[in-house]
């Protein structure tokens, strides 16, 4: 027999030599170190002359990702530049509020909704779409820019000094505007070529500073001060008068200023964007990353973008000389990618999320590659070239470390992360994390699960239209009903954390106990997940003083989902918040176990629930990435002031089909011991509630 409390000491220890792999003799730059560089003759800010000597090689050599970027802007040369009469607008707001649904463009001044067919015309939807135009605008000052660094042929290098000055006679005059419904309304927050300061600065760092270092010769003085005097200096004074402290807002703030005083050749910039107490990267660091690397929010969505601009910023520095990079906290963000790895490839879909993957990092880990070396960092990178791998020299067939990919806690960061082998190759990840605000949501001990390179236990992540200001957002996406937890006396949670338990990797099987007692006050909530090759093990136990409402809920990739016990309808609401967006298939009751198959792919799933006392069971199905795209998933509801629930899931294929034919449940002396029945095999565990966790009959 194998303890869970017994493994804990040697798992942490496993988790904390991870991470010692950081910690070096790094000192933090002073106001001394950050002086503006002297330009010569090669960029200061876009990448440095021997990597633009890289570039320039592969170019030279044909490389595809750098001819593909020469073909697109060659293919522009001659056509006008359109430039939108304001600014432009965030996506939040190009959806019919009616049907919460996301709009369909039909030019830039209509917009029909796919639901109801309603049109809409001028702001905030013109807007959206002049959003966009500003972007494609900037794009192609961007592409023309490096194609005249590739190539050396002026007509880009023209045609990115058009789009850049053509800003530049524009910014001040656009007007003043927010994402506010009012747009009118003064924000600190709002600009004048787009609504947020958050997205001038995303700008004014990938496009506009730039595009400006690279065709810096070409243009001649003034040129240069109109660029500088009426875009540049302007943005960036706008940018900074937003100051938001612990926010991935600050970090592209802070970019943006990094860039800005390069360009401007103005220290007091550089200075303030590292070295502010209460804003600066350094601050950042300190107060915005946990000790694993996790970025405060628990979005990999926001932790991608977020180490965007935190390495957009070091590698800016880097060409001049600071190390911004060896900061242990930037080098556990980079490093976190590779360690959330699920069996599909892609990255846990947790809080406001789409669906991001560590190749979404590309670009930031291929500079913090060049400058730490840290080899695992390549677990994530591209076998193929790319333009970041050709600037940066490296080389994409290079080995990397095997053993990256295992099962470990990240504590400080709230999550286990479970791996297994066989050939389902499945994962999971269990969250207990501290609450990390507006992008978190309110799905403490939920987990979420992958198998035969499949995403099946579902977390919905967030509308891909944005939809944070609509009811959909807050009374969904963010409630625990859309979250593969238990839900108590049918509302969310409240803001709350959890507690590790226990943890355990052995040879044949990884298990997690956490637990948490704010998320429903009054009641303590302890779950067990347990994963082999074959199933993945759920238990969970409620206790309270008082008798409660206890909904268990699986949402499963499906699409379809069918129960033999499941054939009533439902009439009315059922007592669950969030549930207008539910559509209710079927229920039933039992006092025993019950089984529920997902199904309609190539890869299937079936839940086993063991006997738990009298157990209302519902099917349903809620939205993924739009009210029109939906997941299915099964609400066990048990009432009492404790409750349990066990359940097994397994996944099956065509070459793999389901095996697990029963599952037994039954407390003893305290504890849990569930049995799950396979083919001829039996196999026994004994979980005590807490951190005890062990196989008590072989297979």
């Amino acid at each position: 027999m194998l303890s869970m409390q017994w493994t804990r000491a040697a798992a942490f220890a496993a988790v904390s030599l991870f991470s010692s792999a950081f910690a070096q003799d790094w000192h933090p730059p002073t106001a001394a170190d950050l002086i503006p560089p002297v330009r010569h003759d090669a960029p200061i800010l876009a990448c440095s002359a021997a990597e633009l000597a890289n570039l320039r090689a592969g170019f030279g050599r044909g490389a595809a990702p750098l001819r593909s970027v020469v073909d697109a802007a060659r293919a522009r040369l001659g056509t006008p530049v359109g430039f939108p009469p304001r600014g432009g607008q965030h996506n939040q707001w190009y959806q019919c509020d009616a049907c919460q649904r996301a709009l369909t463009t039909v030019d830039d001044s209509h917009h029909r909704c796919p639901g109801c067919a309603e049109v809409y015309s001028g702001p905030p939807y013109d807007d959206v779409v002049f959003s966009r135009r500003h972007s494609e605008n900037l794009r192609r000052a961007r592409e023309a820019a490096w194609a005249f660094a590739l190539s050396g042929e002026t007509a880009f290098a023209a045609d990115a000094a058009t789009v850049v000055l053509g800003y530049a006679d524009r910014y001040e005059g656009y007007p003043y505007h927010s994402n506010a419904a009012d747009p009118t309304r003064r924000l600190d927050s709002g600009g004048h070529l787009m609504e947020q300061t958050l997205s001038e600065a995303s700008m004014l760092v990938r496009d506009i500073a730039p595009v400006i270092d690279l065709i810096w010769h070409s243009l001649d003085a003034a040129q240069r001060e109109h660029a500088l005097g009426n875009l540049v200096r302007p943005m960036v004074a706008n940018i900074a008068k937003c100051r938001r402290g612990k926010s991935n807002w600050q970090s592209w703030h802070n970019a943006a200023m990094f860039s800005a005083g390069v360009l401007l050749g103005d220290a007091d910039w550089l200075r303030r964007s590292v070295l502010d107490p209460r804003h600066g990267f350094l601050f950042q660091m300190g107060a915005s990353v946990s000790a694993d690397g996790m970025w405060y929010e628990n979005s990999f969505g926001y932790h991608n973008y977020t180490l965007a601009a935190l390495c957009a910023h070091a590698d800016a520095a880097r060409l001049m000389g600071v190390d911004l990079f060896a900061h242990p906290s930037l080098r556990a963000m980079c490093a976190l990618p590779a360690r959330y790895v699920m069996a599909n490839g892609r990255l846990p879909r947790l809080g406001d999320d789409v669906d991001s993957s560590p190749q979404g990092a590309a670009a930031s880990l291929e500079a913090a590659l060049a400058a730490t070396r840290d080899a695992r960092l390549g677990v994530v990178l591209s076998a193929e070239p790319s333009f970041e791998s050709i600037r940066f020299g490296r080389d994409p067939g290079q080995s990397v470390p095997e053993g990256v990919l295992r099962s470990e806690v990240l504590r400080a960061s709230g999550h286990a992360i479970l791996r297994r082998g066989g050939a389902a190759r499945m994962s999971a990840l269990v969250t207990f994390a501290p609450f990390g605000g507006f992008h978190d949501h309110f799905d403490r001990l939920s987990f979420v699960w992958f198998a035969f390179g499949e995403e099946r236990g579902v977390d919905p992540g967030r509308a891909k239209s944005q939809a944070y200001r609509l009811p959909i957002h807050g009374g969904w996406y963010r409630t625990t009903l859309a979250h593969n937890t238990v839900v108590v006396d049918g509302r969310p949670q409240h803001e709350s954390g959890g507690e590790l338990l226990g943890f355990v990797d052995a040879e044949d099987f990884v298990a997690v106990a956490a637990k948490t007692i704010d998320a429903y006050p009054g009641v303590e909530h302890a779950r067990c997940l347990c994963l082999t090759d074959r199933y993945v093990l759920v238990l969970d136990r409620l206790r309270s003083e008082s008798e409660h409402r206890f909904d268990w809920i699986y949402h499963d990739r499906g699409p379809d989902v069918r129960c033999a016990l499941a054939v009533d309808e439902v009439a009315g609401e059922v007592g669950l918040q969030g549930e207008e967006f539910v559509e209710w298939l079927a229920q039933g009751e039992t006092g025993s176990g019950a089984s529920v198959d997902f199904g309609g792919g190539k890869v299937t799933t079936t839940l086993l629930v063991a006997a738990g006392g009298p157990t209302r069971l519902r099917l349903g199905t809620g939205p993924l990435q739009s009210v029109d795209d939906r997941a299915p998933f099964v609400a066990l509801e048990r009432r009492g002031a404790g409750v349990v629930f066990a359940g097994v899931l397994q996944a099956g294929t065509a070459d793999h089909a389901s095996d697990v034919t029963d599952l037994e449940c039954r407390e003893e002396g305290g504890a849990l011991l569930c049995t799950v029945v396979w083919g001829a095999h039996r196999e026994s565990w004994r979980w005590d509630g807490a951190g005890g966790f062990v196989r008590v009959a072989p297979r």
